[in-house]
Order: C-alpha cells, then sequence, then structure tokens
C-alpha cells in the first residue's frame, strides 16, 4: 500500500520551481532552529524540522516532495503556524 501512496502523493517539481522552493524550506528551517515548541501544536519542533529536511534531500536528490505532508504544514492552525504563533 505504501508503494501506491508514494505515487498517488509524490510530486515531481519542475526545475523552475526547485530553486525558490528550496529557498523557502531554507529559510523556514532558519525560523524553526530558533523556535521553541508550541502547546497547541501537533508536532514538535524538531519533528517539523525533521519532515522539512527530509523533503528538502528528496527534492535535491530526486526532485519529487510529498506534497500533501508539506501542503499540511502551512494549513492554517497546523505546525508551522502554531510555532510561529508561539515564537512571536
Amino acid at each position: 500500500m505504501n508503494f501506491f501512496w508514494n505515487l498517488v502523493l509524490k510530486r515531481k517539481i519542475s526545475r523552475a520551481n526547485m530553486l525558490p522552493l528550496t529557498q523557502i524550506w531554507e529559510e523556514v528551517l532558519m525560523y524553526l532552529a530558533k523556535s521553541e515548541d508550541s502547546i497547541w501544536s501537533d508536532m514538535e519542533v524538531e519533528d517539523t524540522v525533521k519532515l522539512i529536511k527530509k523533503q528538502l534531500h528528496l527534492l535535491k536528490s530526486s526532485g519529487k516532495v510529498n506534497v500533501s505532508k508539506l501542503n499540511y504544514l502551512f494549513l492554517p492552525t497546523a505546525p508551522l503556524q502554531e510555532i510561529a504563533m508561539e515564537n512571536g
């Protein structure tokens, strides 16, 4: 079943979008490095960093990422918003 979901959820990122996407994630990682956990987030900062780094590695090595995992991080009341609110 994992094979099926990998086919469905992993998307190839165009070369034109790879650099801007990489820069955004690296900037997010920079902010997360200075952040503390939020009691409202369902993910700790460390777990959020691991997820982004894994997707960044996949992007650089294969050009594919799990779009649903990354989309989730940026939703309202999702981990990045809750962490950001906790850290000003």
